[in-house]
C-alpha cells in the first residue's frame, strides 16, 4: 500500500513538473550553467547546427560551445585567442565568424571545430558581427566603430571609428548592432537610441531614429530585419522599436517590460523572440502588436539570469544563450 502511494506521488509530481515546462512556452534546459561567464551571442544555421560564444569569467581564452544535434550535447572549443567573445555568425555549416574584445575576429572553416585570427584593423571591442554570404560581411563596435570585408575577413577596413581614443566608449556612440539586407544596404544600433541606415555600402550612413518622435534615446542592443522594409530594434527598458518602411519611420511597441532587452530574431514578418535581463523572453506571433511574456524570472521555476542572444533558425526552434553557460532550447 505504501509502495502505491509512492508511485501516486511520484506521478502527480511528474505530471505537476510536466504542467510547469508546458507553462514556460515550450522552453526547457539545453545546455548547463556550467560556465564562470557569460554566454553573450548564439547562433543556428538550422535546427541541428550552432554555436554559442562568451567568456570565462577572467580566464585567458574565450568561451566557445558548439553543437550538432541540436543542443543535446555541446562540445567546448578552444579559442585560442587571449579576448572576451562577444557575437558569431554562420553563412553556411562550415563558415562562420566571431569577434569580441580587442577588436578580435575569429574564422572557422570546419563548423566551429578550430579558429583562427584575422586582422580586424580595429583595437576596440566588437560587439556584434554578421555575413551576407561566404564573403560580404560587417562588425561594429565600440566608439561607433564599424569595419567591413569583402574577401571573406582576409582584409577588413573600417568604414568609421577603429581605434579607441584617450578612453574606452569616448567619442561616437557604441554601436551593438548591425545587418545588412543587401550588399549596399544595411542597418547598425547602438547607444542613445542610434539607428543608422547606408544605401551604398557603408559610405555615408543616415540617421533615422528620432527620439523627439518615438521617444526612444536609451541604449539599444540588437537589430534585426526579415527583408528590405521590415525590422525591429530592442535596448534597454523593455524598448522595442519597429518599421516597415525600411526605417524611414520608426514606431514603438508595448513589450509589457522594463527590463532590458539584449536580442531578438524574427523567423518571419510575423513571429519572433526577444530576450533580456531577469529571465525575460518575449514571443510575438504578429508581428509585434502584441508580445506575449514566456519566461520571467517572476516565475518559480524560471532562471532569473541575463538572456543575451536568441537564434531562430526555422519555425520549429529557437535557442537562447544566457549567463554562466546555460542555454535554452524552444519547440512549439
Amino acid at each position: 500500500m505504501l509502495k502505491k502511494s509512492a508511485l501516486y506521488s511520484s506521478a502527480i509530481i511528474c505530471l505537476a513538473l510536466l504542467f510547469s515546462y508546458a507553462a514556460l512556452g515550450g522552453w526547457e534546459k539545453s545546455r548547463d550553467d556550467d560556465l564562470f561567464g557569460y554566454l553573450r551571442g548564439i547562433h543556428f544555421i538550422n535546427e541541428k547546427i550552432g554555436c554559442a560564444v562568451g567568456d570565462r569569467g577572467g580566464e585567458p581564452y574565450g568561451a566557445i560551445v558548439i553543437t550538432k544535434d541540436g543542443g543535446l550535447s555541446w562540445e567546448t572549443v578552444e579559442s585560442r585567442a587571449n579576448n572576451d567573445l562577444w557575437d558569431v555568425y554562420f553563412v553556411d555549416e562550415k563558415m562562420g565568424w566571431i569577434c569580441g574584445s580587442g577588436g578580435v575576429i575569429l574564422l572557422s572553416k570546419d563548423g566551429g571545430e578550430s579558429w583562427v585570427k584575422q586582422m580586424s584593423v580595429s583595437t576596440v571591442m566588437l560587439q556584434d558581427i554578421f555575413f551576407l554570404d561566404k564573403r560580404n560581411g560587417w562588425a561594429v563596435g565600440l566608439n561607433g566603430t564599424i569595419v567591413a570585408t569583402a574577401d571573406g575577413g582576409r582584409n577588413w577596413s573600417p568604414l568609421t571609428g577603429g581605434r579607441a581614443s584617450g578612453e574606452v566608449g569616448a567619442g561616437a556612440a557604441g554601436l551593438t548592432g548591425v545587418q545588412f539586407v543587401t550588399l549596399k544596404k544595411g542597418w547598425v544600433v547602438g547607444d542613445n537610441g542610434t539607428i543608422k541606415m547606408t544605401e551604398n555600402a557603408g559610405k555615408t550612413w543616415v540617421v533615422q531614429n528620432d527620439p523627439a518622435i518615438t521617444g526612444i534615446d536609451s541604449n539599444l542592443a540588437s537589430v534585426d530585419f526579415v527583408n528590405e522594409t521590415t525590422g525591429w530594434a530592442v535596448g534597454e527598458a523593455g524598448a522595442i522599436l519597429h518599421t516597415k518602411d525600411g526605417g524611414n519611420t520608426w514606431a514603438v511597441q508595448d513589450s509589457t517590460v522594463t527590463e532590458w532587452i539584449h536580442g531578438v530574431d524574427f523567423v518571419s514578418e510575423s513571429e519572433g523572440f526577444a530576450t533580456g535581463e531577469y529571465g525575460t523572453v518575449l514571443h510575438t506571433t504578429d508581428g509585434g502588436e502584441t508580445w506575449t511574456v514566456e519566461l520571467s524570472g517572476s516565475q518559480p521555476s524560471a532562471k532569473k539570469y541575463k538572456f543575451y542572444d536568441v537564434s531562430f533558425p526555422n519555425p520549429k526552434v529557437a535557442f537562447l544563450a544566457a549567463e554562466w553557460g546555460w542555454i535554452m532550447k524552444y519547440t512549439p
